[in-house]
């Protein structure tokens, strides 16, 4: 029988990333000049990244800086003190419709507490994530040109999935069970111990999408602990319209709980958080985006 608590043995998360009650300040920075921040509701968190609601866009591969509480078991580091400033790159931006406001759905990956000197330069500066680092976070570099949108836009999502080689004398190791890194409706990036050759066909199983397929290795090179393997799915396109859904119920039940529990000085120090609650909302896969390795 299945132990639904045992993640595989690549799972790049500490812990199981899950709703949360935590808020936190965002921190936007245009210029030297031109700064903005949002208290907001955290709808998602893990060791290595946090998804949450913005009032305004944030462009993908900018760099934000984040304050919040955060619990001591999904720390890097400052593991005693009461906040934990962390930087995060923005790995997609989703507009949300709510009673005809537009809200942004917006996920960072953690990088760590500095900031680089290109940073210091030039606050628009854009990144890309380059693989994980031993403590958990993302490692990054400088991005040499301006993020341009997929044709099929990649989700920053966590999903359980297995992967096989298709060959005639397949052994034990030539299945795995991965958690991807990002997904999308033609395919899907991941972590794990396969060695796979570009061309490559594989089977891969997503019980809890009910999503099975035949995929083709684009890509599969080394990585920290395994290889980052990329796969492009052959005929069946994933159900991301059920993540989508996922999001925006997520979304929804940040937005409300965050209006029933603003105080009185919160609203004065932001004036965009005390909205009426939403009754619904319009959720579209645009923008969902996750920058290239």
């Amino acid at each position: 029988m299945k132990n639904p608590n045992k993640r595989p043995k690549n799972d790049k998360r500490s812990a199981e990333r899950s709703s949360t009650e935590l808020r936190t300040i965002v921190q936007v920075k245009n210029s030297e000049d031109e700064v903005w921040k949002e208290i907001t509701k955290v709808t998602t968190i893990s060791r290595n990244g946090a998804g949450f609601a913005l009032t305004r866009p944030c462009s993908v591969g900018r760099l934000i800086s984040l304050v919040l509480p955060m619990p001591p078991e999904l720390r890097a580091y400052d593991l005693k003190e009461k906040v934990y400033p962390i930087m995060g790159l923005v790995q997609y931006c989703n507009p949300v419709t709510v009673n005809g406001v537009p809200t942004y759905h917006v996920g960072v990956g953690f990088v760590g507490k500095e900031m680089p000197d290109s940073y210091s330069a030039d606050p628009q500066q854009g990144y890309r994530i380059t693989g994980v680092g031993n403590d958990g976070l993302w490692k990054f570099t400088e991005a040499g040109s301006a993020f341009k949108p997929r044709q099929s836009p990649r989700l920053w999502a966590a999903v359980d999935t297995s992967i096989s080689l298709i060959k005639k004398d397949r052994l034990p190791s030539d299945k795995e069970a991965v958690v991807t890194n990002n997904i999308s409706a033609r395919g899907l990036s991941a972590f794990c111990q396969l060695t796979a050759q570009i061309g490559d066909r594989v089977k891969v199983a997503c019980k809890d999408y009910n999503f099975y397929a035949i995929a083709i290795v684009r890509n599969c090179q080394p990585a920290d602990n395994g290889n980052s393997i990329h796969l492009e799915f052959v005929e069946h396109n994933f159900p991301m319209e059920k993540l989508y859904a996922e999001r925006a119920a997520a979304l929804m039940k940040a937005r409300e709980a965050l209006q029933q529990t603003l105080e009185p000085d919160d609203e004065d120090e932001s004036d965009d958080d005390a909205r009426p609650v939403p009754a619904a909302a319009e959720y579209t896969p645009s923008g969902f985006e996750l920058l290239r390795y």
